[in-house]
């Protein structure tokens, strides 16, 4: 097994900076694509109270606490998530990847006064019959304690030797949940947590420059839909030490009118992201306090 390649920042990249050289990457033409082994840590940092803030208030998040939303340390990562796919022997090309699922375990809460180490680094890749599904691990640590971990799951689209899964002829039946929440979500969303995430992707912003990289339109940021229903639903889970698991279905188109719909059970609690008619899923998942030994 190789030795992986450790690289430490001393401050954070700049996105646009690295959409603008997104743009011009290109993929590697190889039968059999080999992850970077690199591994990036930015140390030290510490959050702005004021993009805190903003970042709580485009999410839904209540203002005026001392602690993090779950959910925040993301954009710590995001850059770094970049920067490891913007390396010279990553096999992709970044524009066009999918976000597919997103899986965040947080040990404890953190301060808002607390600063941290974040290393992100390439841990896995799957080859399906849609591409290659790439997996971009993200560990938080503080005073050297993990307090903060998460998987991002990111599809690149290409022919592959694996046949396409049958399609089931019988209709998805969508389950009933007892609770609902709706949602208006206006046009400007995606330029708004595009403002305090630095998550600057053309398929965000505008419908022009959204139909450039072959969307209808533009759509929501994935993370703002996790984001959004974590705000919604954190408070019912009666632990600090918790997962939640996300897995990105339809995008959604700007402005929109959704439903949330969800189950408590317990310390659990499942939940989907639907169209204004209840019908299309747009994501599904769960969050979940964490057992004692995880913890």
């Amino acid at each position: 097994m190789s030795q992986s390649t450790r690289i430490q920042l001393t401050k954070t990249p700049n996105t646009l900076n690295q959409y603008r050289r997104a743009v011009l990457s290109k993929a590697t033409k190889t039968k059999k694509p080999v992850l970077p082994t690199t591994r990036i840590t930015l140390s030290d940092i510490s959050v702005d109270a004021k993009k805190v803030a903003q970042y709580s208030e485009v999410c839904g998040f209540k203002k005026n606490t001392q602690k993090l939303p779950m959910t925040f340390p993301h954009l710590l990562a995001f850059p770094l998530h970049l920067e490891l796919m913007l390396l010279r022997d990553f096999p992709f090309a970044i524009m066009g990847m999918v976000h597919v699922r997103n899986e965040i375990t947080q040990y404890r809460a953190i301060n808002i006064l607390e600063k941290m180490d974040v290393t992100c680094f390439l841990s896995d890749i799957r080859k399906t019959d849609k591409g290659y599904d790439i997996d971009v691990k993200t560990e938080i640590y503080i005073t050297g304690q993990r307090v903060w971990e998460s998987i991002s799951t990111n599809l690149t689209r290409q022919k592959t030797d694996i046949a396409p899964a049958a399609k089931n002829q019988e209709p998805n039946t969508l389950p009933e949940y007892p609770y609902s929440e709706f949602w208006h979500l206006s046009s400007d969303l995606g330029r708004r947590y595009a403002l305090v995430s630095g998550d600057s992707n053309p398929i965000h912003l505008f419908s022009l420059s959204a139909k450039l990289f072959g969307f209808k339109g533009h759509i929501a940021h994935g993370m703002w839909s996790k984001a959004r229903m974590v705000a919604a639903l954190y408070e019912n889970i009666d632990s600090e030490a918790c997962k939640v698991i996300v897995d990105f279905k339809l995008p959604v188109f700007l402005p929109a009118s959704v439903q949330l719909n969800y189950d408590i059970q317990g310390n659990r609690i499942e939940f989907d992201l639907r169209d204004k008619t209840g019908t299309k899923p747009h994501l599904k998942g769960s969050i979940a306090a964490l057992s004692p030994q995880k913890a």
